[in-house]
């Protein structure tokens, strides 16, 4: 039996607080976001993030799955200083953009793409083996009009992902999807949804897969996809830097436990809340068994 340690965490919202914010960088939509990170940057706060690396750290995971908004205006000052914060974190780590990530068409390279080192061969889909675990990277965040933070995945992209999907079910892998966005439309507003959501669910419902892990609401949830042989879990988690002491917003991350069965894998997800005093909740674990290249659910329970 092989077990894996995946983390997954979201949305970190890294401190503008000590970048230069030129006049020039907020004639777009970017002056929106700047203006609302002046009553979010009470809420988002280093010490909480640093209570949540700190205690991934802790767990000794095998990878850290990190599903985007790393920034607040994805300016290229925001993206270059995300690059340093991932390169010194103690884990190996794969990353997929959010929409704070995009808020506006930017140079690749200059922004997004400076985290290519923490991504896979693109074009998205990616994908990131972690021993018999496949960790598929989608990108949800195209840039959006003002007053949108929706996303979508498009045609092209969907149709990569049902072929990734396909090929990585005949391999046997464990197909951890990572998507910024929540992928059912009653789980967010619909100016933040995922536009294409059913085209999302189609693929899953058609290729299948063991497990969706999202960020983008900052509250942790819990939902499912229909897939062939049964129910996908779908797994939100607050963002990561939220410095609250509502446990559904509070900082946190899931620890995913997946082990390496004769006939499937079992997947053991426990969210971990880190709480400003300091304290560290962890809920009862949600518990499933997939068989190989035939996901089914069975037996969850949430806490």
């Amino acid at each position: 039996m092989t077990d894996i340690l995946i983390a997954h965490a979201s949305d970190p919202h890294l401190s503008l607080d000590t970048l230069r914010i030129r006049a020039g960088d907020l004639l777009n939509k970017r002056a929106l976001s700047y203006l609302s990170w002046q009553r979010r940057r009470r809420i988002h706060r280093t010490a909480a993030l640093q209570r949540v690396m700190g205690d991934i750290a802790a767990h000794n995971v095998d990878m850290l799955a990190l599903t985007g908004d790393l920034t607040n205006l994805g300016l290229p000052d925001e993206c270059a200083q995300a690059a340093r914060w991932l390169s010194q974190l103690p884990m190996p780590v794969a990353v997929v953009p959010g929409n704070h990530d995009a808020l506006v068409s930017s140079d690749w390279h200059n922004t997004i793409g400076r985290w290519s080192a923490w991504m896979g061969p693109l074009p998205f889909p990616f994908v990131r083996r972690v021993g018999p675990v496949a960790l598929i990277g989608v990108n949800s965040a195209p840039p959006t009009p003002c007053f949108h933070a929706s996303g979508d995945i498009g045609a092209r992209q969907a149709a990569r992902l049902a072929a990734v999907l396909e090929e990585t079910g005949r391999q046997g892998l464990c197909r951890v999807i990572m998507i910024h966005h929540p992928p059912l439309a009653h789980l967010t507003s619909r100016r933040k949804a995922l536009r294409d959501a059913d085209r999302f669910g189609a693929c899953v419902a058609r290729h299948g897969a063991e497990l969706v892990l999202h960020g983008h609401t900052h509250v942790s949830t819990l939902a499912t996809l229909p897939a062939p042989a049964g129910p996908v879990p779908v797994v939100g988690v607050a963002s990561a830097s939220t410095d609250t002491s509502d446990p559904t917003r509070a900082a946190s991350w899931n620890l995913v436990h997946i082990s390496t069965l004769s006939a499937g894998y079992r997947t053991e997800i426990t969210r971990r809340i880190m709480l400003p005093d300091g304290k560290a909740i962890a809920t009862p674990p949600i518990i499933f068994t997939s068989a190989a290249s035939s996901p089914a659910l069975s037996g969850i329970s949430t806490p």
